[in-house]
């Protein structure tokens, strides 16, 4: 038979494990919501690489004890806990939105970062900007000085690209008109010569 207390110390071990691990921590309560609703919030949670666990308050002491947080004024009542390993405002963000749609749905509060989170809160860091789109404003902010000197460059080759081409036309230009000046300074020369010719022969 199973050993009740080396499960209990191996869920314990898990559940801080989890809580070390983690971003961000949003503890809810969640009596009234049906199981229909609890597998779609569950779905939800998934698609927002958020984990939801439903947790013993005795077993959530203990491990955030053992985590070094503080976590007992959000342990009142049946509990959930809301956890991300990778976005600290994202589970804050899903949690007020699931609020808003369920009355049932209670914020408790949380931890971010390891900082303790009142319920009134919540809603203030939920409407912080998540990673994804602090990572995507900052690449913005950084690609447009460098998308700007692209522009520069492409803009100075165009242009020395025209000034080379207009210099090149000049020099055929010069070339052409220097091999037509010799041939066209003998032609009055050699007309000269003929008539000087002509009045001779006619004086004679």
């Amino acid at each position: 038979m199973p050993n009740p207390k080396k499960k209990k110390e191996q869920e314990l071990a898990l559940l801080e494990e989890k809580f070390q691990r983690s971003k961000a921590l949003v503890f809810t309560g969640f009596s009234g919501l049906s199981a229909q609703e609890m597998v779609e919030l569950r779905r939800l949670f998934r698609k927002n690489q958020l984990e939801y666990r439903v947790v013993k308050n005795t077993l959530a002491r203990l491990a955030a004890r053992r985590a070094g947080l503080e976590i007992e004024e959000f342990l009142v009542g049946p509990t959930g806990v809301l956890i991300s390993y990778s976005d600290a405002v994202v589970p804050f963000k899903v949690a007020t939105e699931v609020a808003k749609r369920y009355k049932q749905y209670e914020i408790k509060g949380g931890l971010l970062e390891g900082h303790p989170v009142a319920a009134a809160e919540a809603a203030k860091i939920a409407a912080l900007p998540g990673r994804e789109e602090l990572l995507a404003r900052l690449a913005f902010v950084l690609q447009a000085p460098i998308q700007k000197l692209a522009g520069d460059l492409d803009s100075i080759l165009r242009r020395l690209a025209v000034a080379l081409n207009e210099v090149r036309k000049q020099k055929e230009q010069a070339q052409a008109g220097g091999g037509q000046g010799p041939e066209s300074a003998e032609e009055p020369e050699q007309e000269q010569k003929q008539g000087q010719e002509q009045q001779a022969q006619t004086i004679s």
